[in-house]
Formats: structure tokens, C-alpha cells, sequence
């Protein structure tokens, strides 16, 4: 039997739950070109530039942590 075949709690009961989800896995619908993504981020670090590098870091794993829903 596939894994595309099992539905999930076969996979559950046969202890192969993470093999199953990365086969069911839906594409990517991507929103953002990677020129977009790469612009996106130059305006966020044009923004914390006048920082140092530690503050940056911390300010940037605050938005991050911020930013888990």
C-alpha cells in the first residue's frame, strides 16, 4: 500500500505519521516572487541599519517571536 493510498490514522497506528504528511503534502501557493521577498527584506533592514549587529539581532528575534501566531 501507497502512502498517497492510507488515509491518516493508518499512518497514525503504523508509527509512519510523518513519512505520510510529507507525501500528502499540498504544493506551495506562492504569493511572493523571490524578487518581491528580496526587496521586502532590504526595506526591513534598511530600517534597523543604524543598529549594531547585536542590537539587530535581538530586535529581529523579537519581531520573530512576535510575529508566531
Amino acid at each position: 500500500m501507497k502512502l498517497k493510498e492510507m488515509d491518516r490514522e493508518i499512518a497514525e497506528k503504523l508509527g509512519i505519521l510523518a513519512e505520510w504528511k510529507k507525501e500528502n503534502r499540498k504544493p506551495r501557493q506562492g504569493r511572493f516572487s523571490m524578487e518581491q521577498v528580496r526587496s521586502n527584506a532590504l526595506r526591513i533592514l534598511n530600517v534597523v541599519a543604524p543598529l549594531s549587529q547585536s542590537e539587530r539581532k535581538r530586535v529581529l528575534a523579537h519581531a520573530l517571536r512576535l510575529n508566531e501566531v
